[in-house]
């Protein structure tokens, strides 16, 4: 079988979805059992690559039930896990529940030796990642690790995987210690941040990427261990101590529940780095254009509660245009898309779907207002439409992974264009749009406001990350200030 399972894989890295998906159906019968998992997992790219949730989180989850190999198991849970957040309707204890089954799979995994834990001059924190490259969540990640102050504490970096640019270039010369542990097995990979007598360790992935970072936290390598900012969910795994939060996305005491971490609050969550592309994009605006909508985000987002959302802000916008961009370049995604927007009733003489692109900077001087997804919110997507001078419409969901939208405009001073309702969202949106004058005043003014707003505070939100840093390891009884 291995030779059709390479086809179908190279007709997927060559964009063919839907002929890799008729390769399947015709695989379906002859594959034997043992190798059903690889079918699922195949299925589950297939459903990705036309933006299909519902399809990709039934595949994962099949391919995690039928794999025997506990490796791979994990990681296909890891997808499973990573797509239920584009799906409406599941509820906080939903979603906990199935994230705290991930720690199942590591019943009878062995923690590393506990390591005498002696005090250091400076408390060494690391921070693991897939790889250090530019992406969303380095413009969120960036401030914490190059915030910490040297006088009190030694940056750790460990990547994963061997992948490298100028953003990794740019924090190998900020004076941390970086780390590739690429080529090593999970057991060194741990075992050599355990000889480096990490004191906190933060994961920067979750159950993104197949959840590989998390495989090595689950051997323990060092004594407290955080997961922050790259996933939008509990972790489930019982070696992860504490997760870096706010009040806006888990505002209750209650909320503690569906966490295997403890719920580390901080002031604010996320602190947004523009890349130097980002701030060396001017936007102008046409004067004489109508009024558009936007969304730039991942099309996996795009479900039928969204749509049915824009196709009546559009109804009633006669004269307003909708653009929407996806992060992929996939022309069949795009074409599904399409088909998909104009079966919920979308206006599409006046609707554009878009495949993504490396200047999707330049696209934001041809929005007026972007629309936000939900329950699964834009993160760097909505940081870097409000520094590019567009008001972004969020709604406020029902749990942790569904308030990031709240969490960021809260930190930004823009809760005013934060929804509690579907109603409301749309108000927000026609509101903006009513008033053009105000628009383009606001429009003119965003960056300059996002950029001196708690949002891109870098330095208040380092200190806030080390106070809490502080009170972890005092909690060691090892540290003192």
């Amino acid at each position: 079988m291995e030779a059709q399972w390479q086809e179908i894989i190279a007709l997927l890295q060559q964009g063919k979805t839907g002929a890799a998906r008729k390769r399947l159906a015709a695989l379906r019968e002859q594959v034997p059992p043992a190798e059903e998992w690889r079918l699922h997992e195949l299925y589950g790219a297939v459903f990705h690559d036309l933006a299909d949730p519902e399809g990709a989180a039934a595949a994962y989850s099949n391919a995690a039930q039928c794999d025997r190999f506990l490796r791979s198991q994990r990681e296909h849970y890891s997808s499973y896990l990573f797509a239920l957040h584009y799906l409406p309707g599941l509820s906080a204890e939903d979603l906990g529940q199935q994230h705290k089954f991930y720690q199942e799979l590591y019943r009878e995994e062995e923690y590393l030796p506990p390591r005498h834990i002696a005090p250091h001059s400076r408390l060494r924190v690391g921070f693991i990642a897939e790889n250090f490259c530019d992406s969303a969540a380095a413009r969120f990640y960036e401030a914490l690790v190059t915030g910490l102050d040297v006088r009190y504490a030694s940056t750790y970096l460990y990547a994963l995987a061997d992948e490298e640019d100028s953003f990794t270039h740019h924090l190998q010369g900020c004076g941390m210690v970086y780390r590739p542990l690429a080529g090593k097995n999970l057991v060194e990979m741990a075992e050599a941040i355990r000889w480096d007598e990490i004191d906190i360790l933060v994961d920067l992935a979750g159950h993104t990427a197949g959840g590989l970072t998390l495989m090595v936290l689950a051997k323990k390598p060092a004594p407290v261990q955080l997961t922050a900012v790259g996933y939008f969910d509990t972790t489930g795994l019982a070696a992860v101590d504490g997760l870096l939060t706010d009040n806006i996305l888990d505002p209750s005491a209650g909320d503690a529940a569906y966490f295997s971490e403890e719920l580390i609050r901080l002031p604010q969550a996320f602190c947004f780095t523009p890349a130097e592309a980002m701030t060396r994009c001017k936007i102008l605006r046409a004067a004489d254009r109508p009024l558009t909508f936007g969304s730039f985000q991942n099309f996996m987002k795009l479900n039928t509660e969204v749509l049915a959302l824009w196709r009546e802000i559009m109804e009633l916008s006669p004269a307003a245009r909708l653009l929407v961009q996806d992060t992929t370049r996939l022309p069949e995604r795009r074409q599904a898309v399409e088909k998909r927007l104009e079966k919920a009733g979308l206006p599409m003489e006046r609707t554009e779907v878009r495949p993504g692109t490396d200047n999707y900077l330049a696209g934001y001087g041809e929005v007026d207002i972007m629309l936000d997804t939900f329950p699964y919110n834009g993160g760097a997507m909505t940081a870097t439409a409000l520094y590019m001078g567009v008001p972004v419409v969020t709604l406020r969901g029902s749990h942790h992974s569904a308030r990031f939208g709240a969490s960021i405009l809260t930190a930004a001073g823009y809760a005013e264009w934060i929804a509690e309702s579907p109603r409301d969202y749309v108000k927000i949106a026609l509101q903006l749009a009513a008033d053009r004058p105000f628009l383009t005043a606001t429009q003119r003014n965003l960056r300059a406001e996002i950029a001196h707003s708690p949002l891109c505070d870098r330095r208040t939100y380092a200190e806030n990350f080390w106070r809490a840093c502080i009170d972890l390891w005092a909690r060691k009884g090892d540290f003192v200030l």
